[in-house]
């Protein structure tokens, strides 16, 4: 208990004594009896309820006043109350009202919502509804005539009335917090114990040279009270977790593929043989440009062994996929669909000197999906292919479970699939430690010869990859919806913690 009375403030002990023997007091009591301002009673009264020797009791109270177009109301009248009783002074032309009423338009809105008028040619005609208000108060006006006078208790009067005004912005509601406070059994307890005398509470220099602290007591710090939160600058932790599976990829001896959002159709599908009837193709999963509506083919080598590989199968002992093939449907400009279409494009580009290589990226993607809370229009993935000619489907599992296991996922399974541009193929699946569930995070597999030949010149097994990783940020934030992932929240992003894989 000495301990306790030791880690007082100053401040605590003021309270404290102010509440001696008035019981129960008020934030504005104390402001008085204590002299201290608010904001220091605020904070002594948080550290004294830790320590448990005072207790408070809030009282929420909701106020309503009106705000600045209120009081004009108040004064010149409501819009509907003017137009009325313009109206049924004889004036009805629509054009003439519109001159002699002040806020015309917003007056019409409320006379015809209320049915207190009809519209007929150009004309309001009054109705038996609009006769009746006529000689009295509505319930709006009665309020508003109310609060001319002050604010009241948002209690006194009709919620659903009080609502279509601060809708209107004719009045606004105001929260109070009253707080009431007073000793608990401890405080009481300790109460005589507590003496308000001169302590340090921070050393200072000239504290120190002047050897003040020799003769008067220095405060012991009470470190289990609570502080304000400190958050430390940092990136979002999308690109934290961009950054660091790029890390993961060079750590593993890969180099990086670059290349445009804006893709032409040729290197999003049909260099991944990729039929040009395919459903995915369809505006309703693929985002066509207007402008540039067309963009320009590879070289004519390439083209031409691409379009013999879907007509017939070209020399990839294959029979393709047995339709005429159209250059100007593969030139459509597109929104990438993934970043497959940069591992195309890199195996174009390839010399047989270069070989054995390992190539990665990171990137965006689009897709025209409805957005709901598990599907979003833009999203992130990780593209990678491996090429040589010693390269197995053991190689590539092994290259993704090094992958995951990187990331944190030391388990991962991997299903039989099927994909048009891989065979085999399998669905990537790991298990989150914390969760304890199985996440789906996309495919892999080995480019079938219809995609190599005709882009590398020759038949070498090429090992690839595309999983995406919002369902890893999702899981490990704590988000059910993945629109959230790209929220603005500044709460959010200052409790999210630092990506550590």
């Amino acid at each position: 208990m000495n301990n306790l009375v030791k880690k007082l403030h100053e401040n605590e002990k003021k309270i404290m004594k102010a509440l001696e023997n008035k019981g129960t007091a008020t934030v504005q009591e104390l402001e008085i009896e204590t002299g201290l301002v608010k904001d220091a009673i605020e904070k002594a009264l948080l550290w004294a309820k830790v320590k448990d020797v005072v207790k408070i009791k809030e009282e929420i109270s909701e106020f309503v006043e009106l705000t600045k177009e209120g009081l004009e109301y108040f004064k010149d009248g409501l819009p509907e109350r003017n137009l009325i009783t313009v109206i049924s002074r004889g004036e009805k032309s629509i054009e003439k009202l519109r001159k002699l009423v002040k806020n015309f338009s917003i007056g019409l809105v409320w006379v015809k919502g209320n049915g207190w008028v009809e519209i007929k040619e150009g004309s309001l005609e009054i109705t038996d509804k609009g006769k009746n208000i006529l000689n009295k108060k509505t319930e709006e006006e009665k309020i508003i005539t109310t609060l001319a006078s002050g604010r009241r208790s948002s209690n006194e009067f009709d919620y659903k009335i009080v609502t279509n005004l601060e809708k209107r912005g004719l009045i606004k509601k105001k929260i109070e917090t009253k707080k009431y406070v007073s000793l608990t059994d401890l405080g009481r307890k300790i109460l005589p114990e507590v003496k308000i005398k001169e302590e340090i509470g921070q050393l200072t220099p000239e504290i120190i040279i002047s050897k003040r602290w020799k003769v008067i007591p220095i405060r012991p710090y009470d470190t289990s009270l609570p502080a304000a939160g400190i958050y430390p600058g940092k990136k979002h932790y999308m690109t934290q977790l961009i950054e660091y599976i790029r890390q993961i990829w060079l750590e593993m001896g890969f180099k990086e593929m670059t290349g445009p959002i804006l893709e032409v159709s040729f290197w999003n599908f049909d260099a991944l043989y990729q039929p040009q009837y395919h459903p995915a193709r369809d505006l309703a999963d693929t985002f066509y440009m207007k402008t540039p509506e067309k963009g320009m083919l590879p070289d004519e080598k390439i083209v031409n062994a691409v379009q013999a590989t879907h007509e017939y199968g070209w020399t990839c002992n294959s029979t393709g996929w047995q339709y005429k093939w159209d250059p100007e449907f593969a030139k459509k400009c597109i929104l990438r669909t993934h970043t497959t279409s940069l591992s195309a494009r890199t195996l174009a580009t390839l010399r047989n000197a270069e070989l054995p290589a390992k190539f990665f990226s990171v990137g965006r993607c689009f897709r025209n999906e409805t957005l709901d809370w598990k599907h979003l229009a833009e999203f992130y993935q990780t593209d990678g292919i491996v090429v040589g000619e010693d390269v197995t489907f053991r190689h590539l599992l092994g290259y993704l479970s090094r992958y995951f296991t990187k990331l944190g996922f030391s388990k991962a399974r991997f299903r039989p699939s099927y994909f048009p541009y891989t065979e085999m193929s399998v669905e990537i699946e790991v298990l989150h430690p914390v969760q304890k569930k199985w996440l789906e995070l996309g495919g892999a597999g080995i480019f079938r010869p219809e995609v190599v030949k005709p882009l590398l010149g020759k038949d070498v097994p090429v090992l690839a990859w595309g999983p995406g990783f919002e369902r890893l940020v999702m899981v490990n934030y704590n988000i059910q919806d993945i629109r959230e992932v790209y929220w603005n929240d500044l709460k959010q992003l200052r409790e999210a913690k630092i990506w550590t894989g």
